[in-house]
């Protein structure tokens, strides 16, 4: 399975990334170079939900991204600068000037780094000025801090972590050197990268039964047994839920004693509240509409048989505490009352921009757009048919044609291949996404 990682930097931070990356075949990388820290606003707004995550060249445009919400924490990170970049980064100063260099200025390096590294290479004698601004600063701000330094004698050249500072700088006349991540940075982060994207397709497969379990009092059970419209409020009870295992392409299990049991994945529990109404909103609605008590839980777990022993647990429990009648058990056994935040929105807002763009300058409603992309995102698939289509949305296949067709013609998706059917007819056509 291929993990789509979005680079973000300059030029040469971004050819050092790219080269790491050909030496995974796990990765496929999407790179996009920016000159300005603005210009990420339209990147990611675009291309946020293109790729599992994120790869900066740098702090700056990793804090500026989180400091503006475009991203999460959890969607990225930079290949910190270590000791060994700015050793070799010096290493070929003194190589240019022909002599040890005693004054530099820095930028965004952390100075007990720079203080052990020079420390360790016993160039103690070697001055420094850090620049005090390690955010995501505006290339001004550091062109002026190096700048000042090299005009007030404090430094003889600048290192920079910034394209743009270090163009700047040598038109200046200022001496300046680019530090860059080192390879082996930049693979450890891919590393972290991989792990974290596939953790989170396998979370998504993770087993997730959800058990209903009817509450009868002592007169309500006995009449249970011989009132033919108790009997008929279980029956369509047990329709619906049928209905909704479906709709998550899982499987309805009758336990008996009025209890059912929904196996299915995570990730298709999550596609179906995608949908505006929360899975536990349906269940809740029939049992009212039915004017049945009931215990509701959600058990979560690597394996069937861990998912069934969490439903178990959870019953345990709310049993005990009547008052919660609806729990999630997780894979840590952890027993949590449900919030449909623990889900990811799959929701239209969390479509790409130019999907979203077209959609409502056509004027066509998103609900089924945005259930195929994410969908295809959530199984990881790259390509998808009319047959598909029809699965997903639990309808006819030639209105999955036709589905298939209007986006065609939107070009949200487009046609990779035709295949044959080894039957008379017409050949299906396969999709693709457009992003």
């Amino acid at each position: 399975m291929k993990i789509r990682i979005g680079a973000i930097g300059a030029s040469d931070s971004l050819k050092q990334i790219q080269a790491v990356a050909q030496e995974d075949p796990r990765i496929e990388l999407v790179v996009f170079e920016y000159e300005e820290l603005e210009e990420l606003d339209a990147i990611l707004q675009e291309n946020r939900h293109r790729v599992s995550q994120w790869i900066f060249s740098g702090p700056s445009p990793f804090h500026y991204c989180l400091d503006k919400d475009l991203i999460s924490s959890n969607e990225g990170m930079y290949p910190p600068v270590h000791g060994m970049a700015l050793l070799g980064t010096y290493l070929n100063v003194t190589k240019d000037f022909g002599r040890m260099v005693k004054k530099i200025s820095l930028d965004k390096m952390d100075e007990q780094t720079v203080r052990e590294m020079f420390s360790e290479y016993n160039l103690e004698d070697v001055q420094f000025e850090l620049c005090p601004e390690f955010g995501f600063s505006q290339n001004g701000k550091l062109i002026e801090f190096h700048t000042t330094c090299y005009e007030s004698g404090l430094s003889e050249v600048a290192l920079t972590c910034h394209l743009g500072v270090h163009l700047e700088l040598q038109k200046r006349g200022i001496p300046s050197y680019r530090i860059i991540p080192p390879k082996l940075a930049i693979r450890t982060v891919f590393r972290l990268l991989v792990g974290r994207a596939q953790n989170e397709v396998y979370g998504k497969l993770k087993m997730a039964i959800a058990g209903i379990e009817v509450i009868w009092g002592k007169e309500d059970k006995e009449k249970r047994i011989h009132s033919f419209g108790e009997q008929e409020k279980l029956l369509e009870l047990k329709l619906e839920l049928l209905g909704i295992a479906k709709q998550v392409n899982g499987s309805l299990v009758d336990k008996g004693e009025s209890s059912f049991l929904i196996y299915a994945t995570q990730g298709d529990y999550e596609l179906l509240d995608s949908s505006g109404v929360s899975f536990v909103a349906r269940v809740d609605e029939i049992l009212r509409r039915l004017s049945l008590e009931y215990r509701f839980v959600i058990g979560i777990g690597f394996t069937v048989y861990d998912a069934e022993q969490h439903v178990q647990l959870g019953f345990e429990y709310v049993t005990d505490n009547p008052a919660r009648r609806v729990v999630v058990v997780d894979e840590e056994k952890t027993i949590s009352d449900f919030d449909s935040g623990y889900l990811p929105n799959f929701s239209e807002e969390h479509l790409p921009e130019h999907w979203k763009t077209t959609l409502m300058e056509h004027q066509y409603k998103p609900a089924i757009p945005a259930k195929l992309y994410h969908y295809m995102k959530l199984k990881d698939l790259e390509e998808i048919t009319s047959e598909t289509l029809t699965i997903i949305l639990k309808n006819t296949e030639r209105n999955s044609r036709r589905i298939l067709n209007e986006l065609e013609q939107l070009k949200l998706i487009e046609v990779t291949r035709e295949e044959s059917l080894g039957r008379p007819g017409r050949p299906r056509k396969v999709y693709r996404l457009v992003e």
